[in-house]
C-alpha cells in the first residue's frame, strides 16, 4: 500500500506523522514491511533514522523499487508546479489550525480535489482549548482527524524515537492519535491486515 503525506507548507507535521506511522503499521503488522521515501531535500525522514540508528521500519531517500507492504512518502513543503504527485492509495493532508497554515491547506485541498485523490485530513497538533483550533477545525470536512498538540511527539524525534517507543499515559494517548490515523488508511487498502 502507498500512502502519501502531503501539504504545500513546511512545518506541519509531515516527518513526524510519517515516522509515527511506519512505527505504528510496523509495531501492529510485524511480520510487514515498512519503507519511508523520503523527498523532502531537508531530509528530516533521514536526518531521524541517523538518530534513531537501528529502527523497526527501513528510511531511504528514494522512491523503492522492492516490493513493501506499506511505502510511505514524506514529501517536500511544496506542492508540484506540474502537478504531478508521488502516485498513492491515499493522500494524507495534515494541517495545522493556524491562519496561515489553513490558508496553504485549503491550495493543497484544491490539488486534491482537483485529482479526485483518496485522502485523510489530519488537524496535527490541535489544542482545545484554542478558540481559533476549534472555529477551523469546525470548517473541516466531516471525518477529519485530530492528533492533538502533545509535546511527547517532538521530544520523541529528538531521541531517534517515536511515541511507540515510550510508555505512559502520555504515550498511550499520543499513540491513540496515530492508530487512529492507520484504522483510517486501512479503510483505503483493499488487503485485510486484521485489527488495530
Amino acid at each position: 500500500m502507498k500512502i502519501c503525506m502531503l501539504n504545500g507548507k513546511g512545518g506541519v507535521g509531515r516527518t513526524t506523522l510519517t515516522l509515527n506511522l511506519a512505527h505504528c503499521l510496523q509495531c501492529t503488522y510485524p511480520s510487514s514491511s515498512v519503507y519511508v521515501a523520503d523527498l523532502d531535500v531537508q531530509g528530516s525522514s533521514l536526518a531521524w533514522s541517523r538518530l534513531a540508528g537501528e529502527t523497526a521500519f527501513t528510511v531511504g531517500v528514494v522512491k523503492s523499487r522492492a516490493q513493501h507492504d506499506f511505502h510511505i512518502f514524506d514529501t517536500a513543503p511544496k506542492l508540484p508546479e506540474n502537478g504531478l504527485l508521488p502516485d498513492a492509495d491515499v493522500y494524507i493532508i495534515p494541517t495545522l489550525l493556524d491562519a496561515v497554515s489553513f490558508v496553504v491547506f485549503l491550495k493543497t485541498m484544491e490539488l486534491v480535489r482537483k485529482k479526485s485523490l483518496p485522502h485523510i485530513i489530519v488537524a496535527n497538533r490541535f489544542n482545545p482549548d484554542r478558540s481559533e483550533h476549534r472555529q477551523r477545525f469546525a470548517q473541516l470536512p466531516a471525518g477529519a482527524l485530530i492528533v492533538r498538540d502533545r509535546a511527547i511527539f517532538a521530544s520523541s524525534y529528538g531521541y531517534g524515537e517515536t511515541v511507540f517507543d515510550r510508555a505512559g499515559v502520555r504515550a498511550s494517548h499520543a499513540q491513540q492519535d496515530i492508530k487512529a490515523i492507520a484504522r483510517a488508511v486501512r479503510g483505503f487498502d483493499s488487503q485485510s491486515w486484521g485489527d488495530l
